[in-house]
């Protein structure tokens, strides 16, 4: 026992210094790859780096997209979508692809895969859109009770895509942006 005592009297000393070892250890830098590379006076690197030039806009180069949440509509607009009423539906950079009244548009890729989009105005004045210019817009998935004729829709084809989908996207004018 008496061998004992000063091996314990040992581990008792050197704990507190492995302690300090260990947590200095820890605190140490981690980011190996951003230390400046020393150079002498005078002495210049290799290369010198200069910023990558755009090659076009950011708005021709984004791909079009519309979507509830993380998931894709696009392939959902030849079906009944009134079972996701309400959800948020944002589109981005996709086609006015026919004009349906004063205040409502047909979105989406093309007139296969379209959906009807109405503006509540809140006392502004529409905007002016043509047919095949880009839009991004934000609105809820809203039932389409109402007749066709009241959401400005005339076009028999056009009734009848609104009335298998039984859906259509309610946004605020200032949520609808086009380019």
């Amino acid at each position: 026992m008496t061998d004992a005592m000063p091996v314990t009297q040992r581990l008792r000393r050197l704990a507190p210094l492995a302690l300090v070892l260990v947590v200095a250890a820890a605190c140490g830098d981690n980011d190996k790859g951003t230390a400046t590379p020393q150079t002498s006076p005078g002495t210049t690197t290799g290369s010198t780096a200069t910023p990558p030039v755009p090659t076009g806009t950011p708005k021709a180069s984004k791909k079009a997209t519309l979507t509830m949440g993380t998931r894709n509509l696009v392939p959902l607009l030849n079906t009944r979508i009134r079972r996701f009423v309400p959800t948020q539906v944002e589109g981005h950079a996709v086609k006015v692809v026919a004009l349906a009244g004063p205040t409502s548009f047909w979105a989406g890729l093309n007139r296969n895969h379209r959906i009807l989009v109405t503006m509540r105005l809140k006392g502004t004045d529409a905007p002016k859109m043509t047919v095949g210019q880009k839009v991004d817009f934000v609105g809820l998935l809203t039932s389409a009770a109402v007749g066709a004729g009241a959401l400005g829709v005339r076009n028999t084809a056009d009734t009848t895509l609104l009335e298998s989908q039984g859906a259509y996207v309610d946004a605020s004018a200032a949520d609808v942006k086009l380019y």
